[in-house]
């Protein structure tokens, strides 16, 4: 008997960490270095929306690296920091539903005083998984003339789909 109990907490425990995976929420993650490619360590890495001023922190860990698991979809502004270098900020980054984002930084020495904006360079690309997705929001939707009025005729929308 102790063995089936044994065997259900574990099979429980596995079961809870899978669904504790399956987030819809977008991911932010990238590595953090300086003008010499070095990794910098502690950095903060913040991540403020735009709509709601909600302010999602993190730190670069022991290989320079940051992971922002719990923002929600919209648009943000990224804040990196750390003493000795100048505060890097990438405005208007938008995330999406199950977005995966990989932004890198590259902070420069100087007074943390100073700060520059780095410009909104390419769009954001998944280069990781060629997975196909769209975002069909509330506008679009209202906009559009379904004959049905079903949500299931915009899944006919995704790339892909027949």
């Amino acid at each position: 008997m102790r063995v089936v109990a044994a065997l259900a907490l574990v099979l429980l425990d596995g079961s809870l960490h899978l669904l504790s995976a399956q987030s819809i929420n977008p991911w932010l993650t990238g590595k953090i270095t300086d003008s010499s490619h070095a990794r910098i360590v502690d950095a903060i890495v913040t991540a403020i929306s735009a709509g709601t001023k909600a302010a999602y922190e993190t730190a670069a860990n022991s290989s320079g690296e940051y992971y922002l698991s719990s923002v929600h979809p919209g648009t943000y502004r990224i804040e990196v920091e750390k003493t000795g270098f100048r505060k890097v900020t990438r405005p208007d980054v938008v995330l999406h539903l199950q977005d995966t984002a990989e932004i890198d930084f590259e902070l420069t020495v100087g007074p943390a005083t100073d700060s520059f904006v780095v410009g909104a360079g390419a769009p954001l690309v998944n280069t990781e998984s060629a997975t196909v997705s769209t975002v069909i929001d509330r506008t679009v939707a209202d906009d559009l003339p379904l004959i049905s009025r079903s949500f299931q005729t915009l899944i006919l929308l995704t790339p892909g789909v027949d």
